[in-house]
């Protein structure tokens, strides 16, 4: 009883064995050169959608294109050709019109929604590009990161830090969040506090720094230069200026500024305190 079991048990092995074979076979004969053909036609498919992408990059640089758009164009236009590529390769291998519409439905709803933030990153580039909050070029902040915008893509925006670092931010994070950018316009404003001692003459003192600032090329307007006592505080007084200088010459103009203040403020004997606390003895 027990060997005709396992003679059973092994020819019906034997058997479903020898139907996949067989199957595999047919397959191969009427699918099987079709499936190779599919193959084959999205690789080279693959490859033209590439070509297809360096040349559409090569006629946007040449073009009035704004350089925000540029990446982001590109990128649109290879997963469209890929998409048709993909169509034509599935219909190649066999896959009927109306069984291919149905799955790239269902696959489309699945991709939907397991990649909707994905989805929003899209719908914030474009967003992005439309209204341009900041382009390609831009030194911006978001929350406590800031650089030069370097590139802006489907999913995300680059920025190359003054550190040489590059963060990426996803574009919807981007919409969602308050963007400083401070390449908006041509001039940016340099705000300056200086704190002085109390036994500070103020009148000497805010004249020697309208000179100072009135003198420096990098200061553009001169002849509307705010100086003034903004607070007296604990340990100082403090003395407010804003100088108006290229954004582009920014960072070089606040280093020379500052230089020439101190030296100023050594040469007259004018105190920068450090901060301090007096401490009065009770007498017994």
């Amino acid at each position: 009883m027990e060997t005709n079991a396992v003679t059973k048990v092994v020819t019906d092995e034997i058997s479903i064995t020898a139907k996949f074979i067989s199957d595999l076979k047919m397959f191969a004969i009427t699918k099987g050169l079709d499936l190779v053909e599919a193959i084959i036609l999205f690789i080279i498919g693959y490859i033209l959608c590439r070509y297809i992408r360096k040349a559409a990059e090569h006629i946007l640089e040449k073009s009035n294109v704004d350089p925000s758009a540029k990446t982001f164009i590109s990128e649109i236009i290879f997963f469209f050709c890929l998409a048709i590529v993909a169509i034509v390769a599935l219909g190649t291998a066999g896959v009927a019109a109306g069984t291919l519409a149905a799955a790239f439905g269902g696959v489309g709803l699945a991709i939907g929604l397991g990649l909707k933030d994905n989805i929003g990153n899209v719908a914030s580039g474009i967003f992005i590009l439309i209204f341009r909050p900041f382009r390609v070029g831009d030194y911006i902040q978001v929350g406590s990161n800031q650089g030069t915008v370097t590139d802006i893509r489907i999913m995300y925006t680059l920025i190359s830090t003054l550190g040489n670092q590059m963060i990426v931010i996803p574009n919807s994070s981007l919409i969602n969040s308050v963007i400083k950018n401070y390449s908006a316009f041509e001039t940016r404003n340099l705000e300056f506090t200086f704190d002085v001692g109390y036994g500070t003459n103020l009148p000497k003192c805010i004249a020697l720094l309208k000179q100072i600032f009135t003198e420096d090329d990098y200061v553009l307007n001169k002849e509307n230069l705010p100086v003034y006592v903004s607070a007296l505080a604990e340990s100082s007084i403090r003395i407010y200026v804003r100088a108006q200088v290229d954004r582009q010459k920014y960072f070089d103009a606040q280093n020379e500024l500052y230089i020439r203040v101190k030296e100023a403020f050594d040469q007259n004997g004018i105190d920068i305190p450090f901060p301090q606390i007096v401490v009065h003895q009770a007498k017994e």
